[in-house]
């Protein structure tokens, strides 16, 4: 990651000491040739997808659509009522979000804003990216086609077709518009250490191949969360990739052998996925697996 140098006023990253920044790194993230891998990409995507910037009479009138979070309408009386009692938080809603061809903004040209940048565009997300100053390498990014640099502050039409933002900036004022726009418009918003002004976390991760592990304490101790993802990482080791693709296999072959009996694809994938098959792949022991997959494949033909 590169070293954060002086800032312009009214721009500052956000602080790693404060525990955000480790915690939704994930461990292959942020190296140099990370970047430069990127860089070249000349994917064609799909256009964006996202929510347009309405004139603000026509908004003054909250639509269902712009019900606070956790509030939910009752379909029998009109009324609203919350799904939790009053003084406890509700639980987070786990998911998997697909960014392909999707609008995404980064206000902030620090190292968290770049970290963040560079995970988006991983994903798939078409990214703008708004800052005063670029203390860190966003350069090396430059090649990339999904994304797009201006050097100025952020202003509210930067979220008109937006589906997600994050806010990199320690910079109140600059928090403060982005999340008050964000909400005004049903757009996804993470104000980087921030919980109150965000309204989804992104949790510690690791990734091996198609795996992704996620650990989230929804905000309360992000360092935590990166402990027990790096814990959690020298149990799943880089073997998990090319097994997790002979899983898939498995499932397409069940599924072409049962279409229409769901009970027999779970028998049969349960005779693949056995403790001892699972205890293969964690192990690293692949041969031992590549054994039982072979045997169990000629199984399902005799």
């Amino acid at each position: 990651m590169a070293a954060q140098g002086n800032m312009a006023a009214g721009e500052k990253t956000a602080d790693p000491a404060v525990g955000h920044e480790p915690a939704e790194r994930s461990i292959h993230e942020g190296s140099r040739e990370r970047l430069a891998e990127l860089a070249p990409e000349r994917t064609i995507l799909a256009p964006f997808e996202g929510r347009s910037r309405q004139p603000s009479a026509e908004r003054s009138s909250p639509r269902p659509a712009e019900r606070s979070f956790g509030e939910v309408e009752r379909k029998d009386t009109g009324q609203r009522t919350r799904p939790v009692e009053e003084g406890h938080e509700a639980d987070l809603y786990p998911a998997f979000v697909k960014l392909i061809g999707r609008s995404c903004l980064v206000v902030g040209g620090g190292p968290i804003g770049l970290q963040k940048t560079v995970e988006l565009l991983r994903c798939g997300g078409n990214v703008r990216a708004v800052a005063t100053r670029w203390s860190a390498d966003f350069a090396a990014l430059d090649g990339n086609p999904r994304l797009t640099r201006e050097t100025r502050a952020f202003e509210p039409r930067d979220l008109e077709e937006v589906f997600l933002v994050v806010a990199a900036t320690n910079d109140v004022t600059t928090q403060q518009a982005v999340w008050r726009e964000a909400q005004d418009l049903g757009i996804l918003c993470n104000v980087v250490d921030v919980p109150e002004m965000c309204n989804f976390y992104v949790p510690a991760s690791l990734r091996r191949g198609s795996l992704t592990v996620a650990v989230s304490t929804g905000g309360k101790s992000p360092l935590f969360a990166a402990a027990l993802r790096d814990r959690l990482a020298s149990s799943l080791g880089p073997q998990l990739a090319p097994g997790l693709e002979r899983l898939a296999e498995a499932r397409r072959l069940v599924r072409a052998l049962y279409p229409e009996d769901q009970s027999r694809r779970r028998f049969a994938l349960g005779r693949l996925l056995t403790p001892e098959a699972v205890d293969h792949l964690l192990e690293g022991s692949l041969e031992a697996f590549e054994a039982h997959f072979g045997s169990w494949k000629s199984s399902l033909s005799a």
